[in-house]
This record gives C-alpha cells, sequence and structure tokens, in this order.
C-alpha cells in the first residue's frame, strides 16, 4: 500500500474510533484500536 493510502486509512480509522467511542461501543472501539496500531507500526517501519 502507498503512503498516501495507508496516511488515509489510518485518518479514516482514527475517526471511527472517535465516533465509536462517543457511543461507547467498547468492542468496535478496542477492534478499531488493534487496526490502527498494526497500520501506524507498518508506517513507521516502511
Amino acid at each position: 500500500m502507498n503512503m498516501k493510502g495507508t496516511n488515509d486509512t489510518i485518518e479514516m480509522l482514527q475517526y471511527q474510533l472517535k465516533r465509536y467511542k462517543a457511543m461507547r461501543k467498547g468492542a468496535a472501539c478496542q477492534s478499531l484500536q488493534l487496526k490502527l496500531q498494526k497500520l501506524t507500526s507498518q508506517s513507521a517501519n516502511d
């Protein structure tokens, strides 16, 4: 995945995470947080 696509995906996940937190959806927050951590670690390694 290119850098622009990765950054867009990270921004989208961060937005979704904020929305789920506002709706108090704990399980969804945890899964999104995991995806976000994986993407940020991948982009840091690239």
